[in-house]
């Protein structure tokens, strides 16, 4: 708008600037007034500045549009609750309820407490177990030596065939009796695929062993009670 301003200024300047006023004889009848060149150009600037303020007025006005907010609403939280049916692979909450070992009858299948044997002689020791606990004795459990003396046997070994609960299994191992004489103990346990070791007892924390007395007397000595029958005479 300004530059229309400052166009239509010159444009009125320039033809002021060339048209020169000529002396002529006053006509008959009334005069016509003559107006100079600076009160041409100052009605020209108010009738401008007229016209640009009646074009402000007339102009429309913008109407503000409200921005969008976004209003944040919290989804509600659904909790749900499935009943399940408890079967025998639930995973109870207490590791002794799950695995526990029972003494099946007979216990020692083989090799009484404190059996005699020489020197590196050996023999199969033979326990029975009952599952005693709500947990199957899988294939991965494993029969591992505790503690005391191992006597030349292998420290573990699978199990081979599954449990279940209230049954019972027999557990062999193959053992060597040590060299010098005396009496020697090995406890076992059994252990679960986590690797968390259990037995007998209330806890299922008490191990289950082997117990053997190795002598160098190859003749037993009989006991000191037992008296012996004079040889008939011919």
């Amino acid at each position: 708008m300004k530059a229309r301003w400052f166009w239509s200024l010159l444009i009125l300047g320039f033809l002021l600037g060339a048209c020169k006023p000529t002396i002529e004889e006053e006509p008959f009848g009334e005069s016509i007034p003559t107006f100079s060149q600076d009160e041409l150009l100052e009605t020209a600037a108010m009738q401008l500045t007229y016209a640009h303020h009646e074009t402000q007025l007339h102009q429309p006005t913008a109407t503000p549009t409200p921005i969008f907010t976004a209003t944040y609403t919290p989804w509600p939280t659904v909790i749900a609750t499935i009943a399940r049916t408890p079967t025998s692979d639930a995973t109870p909450t207490s590791p002794t309820e799950c695995n526990r070992a029972g003494m099946g009858v007979p216990f020692d299948v083989t090799v009484p407490d404190n059996t005699r044997f020489y020197a590196g002689e050996s023999f199969t020791k033979t326990w029975r177990l009952v599952n005693s606990g709500s947990c199957k004795w899988t294939r991965l459990y494993k029969l591992v030596f505790y503690s005391q003396n191992a006597m030349g046997a292998q420290y573990e070994r699978f199990l081979e065939g599954e449990v279940l609960p209230g049954q019972a299994i027999d557990l062999s191992i193959r053992f060597t009796a040590p060299e010098s004489p005396g009496t020697y103990q090995g406890n076992w346990m059994l252990q679960d695929p986590d690797g968390h070791l259990f037995g007998l007892g209330m806890n299922a924390d008490s191990p289950f062993y082997v117990r053997i007395v190795v002598t160098d007397d190859p003749t037993p000595t009989p006991p000191a009670n037992e008296t012996q029958e004079p040889s008939p005479t011919p």
